[in-house]
């Protein structure tokens, strides 16, 4: 085993995650892992939330909709789930499970970092929406114009995304469950997520838009903007997986995070 191993092991062993918080955001009665087609087989596998190769899948992970393209494998769907996990759980901790500022994001990028996840391209922009002259209704909106406008995004990737915000924002329940993880009165955040494999590479696109508004808003996916000014600030990195890291990785973070899934990552489907 290599130094850099052995160093990356030591880190996920005396990372410290978020803990479990009884009512705060497991899912409602409809959603109970106890009568789950997943608990009753005894799959605790986080890529099974993904959906199935050979088919486009999402999943909300703790404040992330993550999505992921058809040619993506079964291990691939595991590695991209468990890995927003546990960077999700060690920010919390870190910076606090309501904190909704760049700093938490900051945080999660610095996780994947460390798990085996190399840094492709990683900008900030910042944004005012006024919603007055805006032309969103609410701020999903507000993220779907911008992965529609994004070049850097292809045409499949920005399709994967906005079928699954949409989904997402149509179910009041699943909503309800994100919104553990993003709303937080005048500071809102979430971020919209893509991965696919390139020559052979799992690559992962990360946006986390913030929001910082001059009044309270309940759910930052539906709410009406109409009344609202707000400064935003988008948080955009690329990700490729070091394949060799993440296999020697893996079995130490499911250990980790344990059988907590419910809590943190809920199916979409598109």
């Amino acid at each position: 085993m290599s130094d850099e191993i052995t160093s990356l092991l030591a880190y996920v062993e005396s990372a410290t995650l978020a803990p479990i918080e009884p009512g705060l955001h497991t899912r409602p009665a409809f959603f109970e892992v106890a009568t789950s087609p997943m608990a009753l087989a005894g799959i605790y596998d986080r890529g099974k939330f993904l959906d199935e190769p050979g088919k486009d899948g999402a999943a909300a992970v703790c404040g992330t909709l993550v999505s992921v393209l058809a040619n993506l494998s079964e291990q691939n769907r595991t590695d991209v789930a468990n890995s927003l996990e546990f960077a999700s759980r060690v920010a919390m901790r870190e910076v606090g499970s309501g904190d909704y500022t760049p700093a938490y994001w900051k945080e999660v990028k610095k996780v994947l970092f460390h798990i085996g996840w190399s840094k492709q391209r990683d900008e900030c922009s910042k944004d005012v929406i006024d919603g007055q002259t805006a032309g969103s209704e609410n701020f999903s909106d507000y993220a779907i114009e911008n992965v529609r406008n994004d070049p850097l995004y292809s045409d499949a990737e920005k399709s994967v995304v906005i079928r699954s915000m949409e989904s997402l924002r149509s179910h009041a329940e699943k909503r309800a469950f994100f919104i553990g993880f993003t709303a937080g009165g005048r500071k809102g955040s979430f971020a919209v997520s893509v991965a696919t494999t390139n020559n052979g590479a799992l690559t992962m696109r990360l946006s986390a838009f913030t929001f910082n508004c001059n009044a309270a808003v309940d759910d930052y996916l539906i709410s009406s903007i109409k009344n609202i000014r707000a400064d935003v600030g988008k948080d955009d990195v690329v990700v490729t997986g070091d394949q060799k890291i993440i296999d020697s990785l893996r079995s130490k973070i499911e250990e980790k995070l344990g059988d907590s899934a419910r809590d943190y990552i809920i199916s979409v489907e598109i």
